[in-house]
């Protein structure tokens, strides 16, 4: 056996003269495991809250959006449609609108935002899952009709049931006309059924109303127009790349972003704040250590007849310094194990039965997920934290040891 990680070991789990010592001791194995168990807890919410989101996003946004980069709308034949879908990893295509709008039901009016979406839609986006009544058709026997967000239901006072009265008419205002408090030529209403009603998040609930691409070509007066190219991918295609090849084919004069850009401040400010979170508990972590430096510091006060033995059985600085420097280092790597054991098991306990609850959220409890990469990144900053923390002080006080010694 290593002879200074023998003694090293000897030195942790034995009995020191002085009790405080001991106590120093374990408050410094304390203060790494809080800090320790309280990151893996954090990363693991915060990766629950993003996997969340994107979920949420992407029973709405498709993987890939292809817009025009000036102005509203395109032309349609500006895009070959069967060249995009010959694209490596492209799945599914749909050409959407989407305008604002006015809705009106009965004595209610609001104003909420038209998507009008081809066949392909249902299978670029996943929102089939996200209904909380009714059906996600657009066109039955010839009458159009549409899905609405909760929040546009509540406001509107409608329902899918067909028992009851579940025709709202759509304003659209049309280009051709200026928009003035007389001229009622504006807008141009029509008829629809609202056919089933979806949740998602507060956001697309009190916004969006999904009706056929023909019917809001017909209520906007567009003719070849439209606003986007929606764009669904096979399972485990790299967004990025084809994103890539799409631009190239499109042109400057198109904009096309993934799922993430579409979303962007949404994603980085989830990612900034787990940081933030992160750059705290190891600021704590770091602080944990300084018990470690008074913890060392009174170990060698403490075995200083110990040291002196050893100098004069011929141990070397570098010798005792490595005793001294593998105390320290055991210190933290007891604290930062139990730490990570503990932030797994009660991360893994919240995933299974879901623990701490929230209220009037899209979920009824908080989501966790755990990554790898996160358990390897605070295995690595308790090891090089633990590590400086350890060498630096010993280090120092060995060398005024043995300067004193000789």
């Amino acid at each position: 056996m290593n002879t200074p990680f023998y003694i090293a070991k000897r030195y942790v789990f034995s009995k020191k003269t002085h009790n405080a010592i001991n106590i120093i001791s374990l408050i410094s194995v304390f203060g790494i495991f809080v800090s320790t168990a309280a990151m893996v807890i954090v990363l693991s919410a915060f990766n629950g809250i993003e996997s969340l989101v994107q979920d949420l996003f992407s029973s709405f946004d498709p993987a890939i959006k292809i817009t025009a980069k000036t102005g509203k709308t395109f032309d349609t034949d500006l895009i070959s449609l069967e060249t995009l879908r010959k694209i490596n990893g492209v799945k599914n295509i749909s050409q959407t609108i989407e305008e604002v709008t006015m809705l009106k039901h009965g004595d209610q009016w609001i104003t909420a935002t038209l998507k009008g979406v081809d066949s392909n839609f249902f299978d670029v986006c996943d929102i089939k899952n996200t209904l909380t009544e009714g059906t996600a058709t657009l066109q039955e026997n010839n009458l159009e009709g549409a899905i609405i967000g909760l929040g546009i239901q509540n406001k509107l006072q409608v329902t899918s049931d067909p028992a009851y009265s579940n025709t709202v008419t759509a304003y659209g205002l049309l280009r051709s006309e200026k928009l003035s408090r007389n001229n009622k030529k504006a807008f141009k209403p029509l008829f629809l059924n609202i056919n089933g009603v979806f949740s998602i998040n507060p956001e697309f609930d009190n916004q969006y109303i999904i009706s056929s691409l023909s019917f809001a070509q017909q209520l906007l007066e567009y003719q070849n127009e439209i606003t986007s190219i929606e764009i669904g991918l096979k399972e485990g295609t790299d967004a990025k790349t084809t994103k890539q090849a799409i631009q190239q084919l499109v042109g400057n004069n198109f904009e096309v972003k993934t799922r993430y850009e579409q979303n962007e401040l949404i994603f980085k400010t989830n990612q900034t704040e787990k940081w933030m979170v992160f750059l705290i508990l190891g600021f704590i972590l770091i602080l944990s250590t300084f018990n470690i430096i008074a913890s060392i510091s009174m170990l060698l006060f403490d075995k200083e007849k110990d040291i002196k033995t050893l100098i004069s059985l011929g141990a070397t600085q570098q010798f005792v310094q490595q005793i001294f420097f593998l105390e320290g280092l055991f210190i933290n790597v007891l604290g930062g194990i139990i730490g990570l054991l503990t932030g797994l098991f009660i991360s893994f306990l919240q995933i299974k039965f879901h623990f701490v609850t929230l209220q009037n959220s899209v979920i009824d409890y908080w989501p966790m997920e755990i990554k790898i990469e996160d358990i390897g990144l605070i295995f690595i900053t308790i090891s090089i934290i633990g590590t400086l923390s350890s060498y630096l002080p010993v280090k120092y006080l060995i060398r005024k040891q043995f300067s004193n010694s000789f």
